[in-house]
Order: structure tokens, then C-alpha cells, then sequence
């Protein structure tokens, strides 16, 4: 019997998961996504309504990880992994942000301020968002788990 796979994009994340050092891990990548047009990203696969969330090490060994216990995620290749980030927060302003969480860690990045005219503020960005933020840090790009967030210090305030 033949068997039917469809074949995935594997891309490289790294994963803070508490009490554990930050570890990559990979993800795969569907070509087609559900939520919008064109392939799956690795936003699609952290912003889901489940409660586990498979990961893969280098050797195929796999980790079904809690949604909840990861604290961020960061992007290998966000340019391409993330295209569909990047393409709708194109000419959008930003704004730098200090994101404090339980752990008692931080992340220093800028948020992309997408959104109707006259709700582009930081509060109102992460007010609409569930699940994973993303935000920049340079070159990199994380997903924030706004569930282990305590504080965010917008610029300026």
C-alpha cells in the first residue's frame, strides 16, 4: 500500500522552554497554510489553538512541548520562514519595547504598530495579538509567548 505524505519545509527555531537552556529545535513547514495564501510559517504552527506543539532535534527525535511552558522562539532564517510577517508589515511604523517575563528574563526589540489608523499604538498591537508576538531585534526576529510576559516598556514612556 502506497502511503500519501505531503512534503514540508524544515526550518530551524531556537526555543526557550523554562527550566531548560534555550535549545534548537526544528519545525516543518507545510506549503500550504490554513489561516492565509501561500506556504505555512513557523507563526502559523505556535499560534494554534493546540496545546502541544511538535518539535524535532537534529536526528528526528521528536518533543511534543506545551504551548504555554515556551517562553519565546526564535526564527532561523525569518526572512524567508516568515514571509508572510514580513510582506504585511511592510511600511508599517514600529516601536521600540522592553518585554519582561516570568522567568525573570527580557527581550529588548521593536514591534511592528500594524493595524487600523488610530489603533497603532504598542497597547493596542499586543491587546489584538494572542498567542506569540513577533518582534524584531535586529536581524532576528522572535515570537514572544504573551503569556509569560509580566511587563512591556514601550519607548518613551
Amino acid at each position: 500500500m502506497q502511503e500519501y505524505q505531503v512534503p514540508k519545509e524544515k526550518a530551524s527555531v531556537l526555543i526557550e522552554m523554562p527550566p531548560h537552556e534555550p535549545e534548537t529545535r526544528f519545525v516543518f513547514l507545510s506549503p500550504f497554510a490554513q489561516s492565509h495564501h501561500g506556504a505555512e510559517t513557523p507563526s502559523d504552527i505556535f499560534n494554534v489553538p493546540h496545546a502541544f506543539i511538535p518539535l524535532f532535534r537534529e536526528g528526528g527525535d521528536a518533543l511534543l512541548a506545551r504551548h504555554d511552558a515556551i517562553t519565546w522562539v526564535m526564527i532561523g532564517e525569518p526572512q524567508r520562514t516568515e514571509w508572510y510577517y514580513y510582506g504585511t508589515r511592510a511600511g508599517a511604523p514600529d516601536a521600540a519595547v522592553r518585554l519582561e517575563f516570568d522567568t525573570g528574563g527580557h527581550i529588548d526589540g521593536r514591534v511592528a504598530l500594524v493595524g487600523p489608523s488610530g489603533a497603532q499604538r504598542v497597547l493596542d498591537v499586543v491587546n489584538r495579538e494572542e498567542g506569540f508576538l513577533p518582534v524584531e531585534r535586529g536581524e532576528e526576529l522572535f515570537l514572544v509567548n504573551l503569556g509569560r510576559v509580566l511587563a512591556i516598556t514601550p519607548e518613551g514612556l
